[in-house]
Parts: C-alpha cells; structure tokens; sequence
C-alpha cells in the first residue's frame, strides 16, 4: 500500500464518452458497428477499433466537416454474399444504412461530391475466421462508394491486425494505430460477434 492509498480511492469515470483524451487533445466520440458520427467540432475525434468490420471516413475541406460510420455485414448477408439479390430487401438497406447516413449527413451539411474524401479502413482477417469477413464487408462497402461515384482518397485494407482509428472530422486527419495484443482481438472479435451486429 502506498502513503495511504486504499486501493478503493480511484477515480471514476461515470461516461465512458465524455472525457478528454490529453494525448490527442480531443473529445473522443467512440463509434460501435452500425453507428455514425459527424462533426465540424476542432475538439472532437472519432475512434474505433475494427476487425473484420470497415471503417469509413468522409471529409469535406471547404466545409472542414467530417463524418464516419462503423459498417459490419449481419449474419443473413455473409451467408449469400455475393448474391444480395437473394436477400431480404430489408436486410440489405439496414446493412447499408450507416454508410447512407453518413453520406446523406454530410450532403445535408452542404459537402460537395467532388469535394468530398472518402478513406476505408479495416477488413482485416481475424483470427479463426474462416468466412473472410473482413474481404466481404470491404468489398460490400466499396461497391457502394463506387456506385455512388465518390472518390476514395486511401484504403488500409486486409492484413490479420486489428486498427484503432481516430479520425478529426474538422481536419480530416486519421491515425491508424495497429493493435498486436490478443486482448485487443479478444474485445474487437466479441465487438464486432455480439448480438447486435447481426
């Protein structure tokens, strides 16, 4: 025990979302599967830990606005893939609607298609996959952005590591950190397997 120190007299975070990361001198907004986030705020950053899910980022320069979105494919999906013409219609739009809110928040932001920078990153082949999930949720998302005709600025695709991304949507800057612990796959794997990302 040191001078004092109980071992219970820590400090606690009530919300996990509204501290400060001192290192990166912002407000981290942390993004699960499926979520989407936006902002123009200088303060703020947008993290994930991904897998086998993609990471998608979108940055505006004139606007100097951002948004990202945590895009994983259901269960119903990797099954058919590629035959999405076989798929419930539901199942396809709500597997694609983060990416489509993500685009559609920033065109309601005024982000022009030509402006725009898209980056992906993730797909990675996570340890006992045997489905190549990470390949299929990259090639799902960068068929749409193809569709859509917008321009992907990078890709950092593939590879057997998890990433943590922290993305400032008001200067469009990303670092990439490459996770090797087999804690880090142990939570990204439980992350991206749990119940609500089917």
């Amino acid at each position: 025990m040191r001078d004092g120190f109980q071992g219970d007299e820590r400090r606690v975070v009530q919300d996990y979302d509204a501290y400060f990361n001192a290192q990166f001198e912002a407000y981290p907004l942390n993004l699960l599967p499926g979520q989407v986030a936006c902002s123009d705020n200088p303060d703020d950053m947008i993290v994930a830990s991904v897998g086998a899910g993609i990471f998608v980022s979108i940055y505006e320069p004139e606007l100097k606005t951002g948004a990202a979105c945590f895009l994983l494919l259901p269960r119903a999906l990797l099954d058919i893939f590629p035959h999405f013409g076989k798929a419930d219609p539901e199942s396809v739009r709500a597997a694609l609607s983060p990416l489509e809110n993500c685009i559609g928040e920033m065109k309601r932001r005024g982000a022009g298609k030509g402006r725009i920078r898209v980056r992906l990153t993730g797909g990675a082949a996570m340890p006992g996959d045997h489905e190549d999930r990470g390949t299929k949720n990259y090639i799902f998302a960068r068929e749409y952005i193809t569709r859509k005709g917008l321009p992907v600025l990078n890709e950092d695709i593939g590879g057997s590591c998890v990433r943590r991304i922290h993305f400032f949507p008001a200067s469009g800057k990303v670092i990439r950190r490459m996770l090797h612990r087999a804690e880090d796959f142990s939570e990204v794997s439980a992350l991206e397997n749990s119940p609500f990302s089917e």
